[in-house]
């Protein structure tokens, strides 16, 4: 059996932190993030978390994306996954993802901690 990991355990984790709502659009990082990938919240509120993906990467992260929220499943969550993220000054960082999704309410959060492995 999976043990299920809660967006607030990764959010107290020291590595960076992302925030997604329903739509994708990110609602929170951390300072981590910040200091790592060059983002500011400020940089990222409101924007798809296509932003920070390899554009190689954001049609298999649309489509996966689009399934879960019309089916409820996803075989990405709860397990590390090794991709690319984009800096700020366009850099691409190879990292260890770790992606969660809660309900709440009648919706969703998505969160992740990425550990850079270069």
């Amino acid at each position: 059996m999976t043990c299920m990991v809660t967006i607030e355990e990764l959010r107290q984790r020291s590595l960076p932190f992302v925030a997604a709502d329903k739509e994708g659009l990110i609602v929170e990082i951390n300072g981590l993030f910040e200091s790592v990938y060059g983002w500011t919240l400020a940089d990222l509120r409101g924007q798809s978390l296509s932003m920070i993906l390899p554009d190689s990467f954001k049609d298999a992260h649309h489509l996966g994306f689009s399934r879960f929220r019309i089916f409820g499943e996803s075989q990405i969550l709860n397990h590390p996954l090794e991709l690319m993220t984009i800096c700020k000054d366009q850099r691409e960082i190879n990292s260890e993802h770790f992606i969660v999704a809660e309900r709440s309410g009648d919706s969703w959060v998505f969160a992740a901690t990425l550990r850079p492995l270069s």
